[in-house]
């Protein structure tokens, strides 16, 4: 057997609308900021990701998940599903040389950092309420994983729940083979799973549709191409040959990320895609989406 990611991570959904936005508006420094702390974080957890597929762990893996206890929303970034325990990970990309502190990691140039123990224990906390809840006894061991190479704390107590990239192949051999899965842990799997929310964090980027550049986007650098024409054509700032065809498709599901209570029309998306054919777009819509209705009505699923 190997790891069975039981819940897949995907990306961040605002991570996905702030990636949009940044190609056809400009966002607000607090949002651009965000931006970059969401990319990072999301990069970090996919470095943690590589490492259970590389070690072939026969553990169930549920990641990324939005989970609530008596209206106190918490955020698990991997769990482990062992037989009697899990094991909870808060992965964290830091970098830079900081100093240990019981409440902040610091910088000598006095920038600081809350210690992820705080974040750690009250997650830990409130998944062992909704365990309790739900009517699950586990033991919980509880990690928080540095997975960039160039994060270096100094002062770090031997006997801290953190976990170094250098030390993380070892965690992970060291954890042995459990027996087979049980129907518990597929349970525990099957609750936890359906109780994630995928639309946190509820507040959101505000935008309109006329606030936004329309056209087809370079899938190497992102620009905008407001116009088009014939099956490939190449972008004015990085050369990168564009699949007209495969740009347009990518530029209806973009729509559909930011605007997903929109309709999707045929003269909505030869607008949204600044057409060069109208046609194009109308033969993309009819044979990769359903129409529904008829005439002025028809619209697309």
């Amino acid at each position: 057997m190997i790891v069975i990611a039981y819940k897949e991570r995907i990306k961040p959904e605002h991570l996905r609308i702030l990636e949009i936005l940044l190609t056809r508006t400009k966002i607000s420094r607090d949002d651009y900021y965000y931006f970059l702390n969401l990319k990072k974080g999301f990069e970090g957890e996919l470095v943690f990701d590589a490492y259970t597929k590389q070690f072939k762990l026969d553990h169930l893996f549920l990641n990324d998940l939005q989970l609530e206890i008596r209206r106190a929303p918490f955020q698990v970034d991997a769990l482990m599903i062992r037989t009697n325990l899990l094991v909870l990970y808060e992965i964290k990309n830091f970098e830079g040389i900081y100093k240990w502190g019981a409440e902040k990691f610091t910088k000598t140039t006095g920038t600081a950092l809350e210690n992820p123990s705080l974040q750690l224990q009250k997650t830990k906390v409130r998944l062992e309420l909704l365990l309790q809840e739900k009517g699950f006894s586990l033991k919980i061991e509880a990690y928080v994983v540095f997975v960039n190479p160039e994060f270096t704390l100094l002062g770090m107590p031997n006997d801290s729940n953190f976990i170094l990239l250098s030390q993380l192949p070892g965690h992970f051999r060291n954890i042995q083979a459990p027996a087979e899965l049980n129907t518990e842990q597929i349970k525990l799997a099957e609750m936890l799973t359906n109780l994630h929310d995928p639309s946190y964090p509820r507040k959101k980027t505000q935008y309109t549709y006329s606030d936004l550049s329309k056209g087809i986007t370079c899938p190497e650098c992102g620009t905008l191409a407001e116009n088009f024409s014939g099956y490939f054509q190449a972008c004015n700032k990085c050369g990168n040959k564009i699949n007209v065809k495969k740009a347009i498709q990518s530029s209806i599901e973009d729509f559909r990320t930011l605007f997903p209570e929109d309709k999707l029309t045929s003269s909505r998306m030869m607008d949204w895609c600044s057409c060069g054919n109208d046609m194009r777009v109308y033969r993309i819509l009819k044979k990769n989406y359903r129409m529904i209705g008829k005439n002025r009505g028809r619209y697309y699923i």
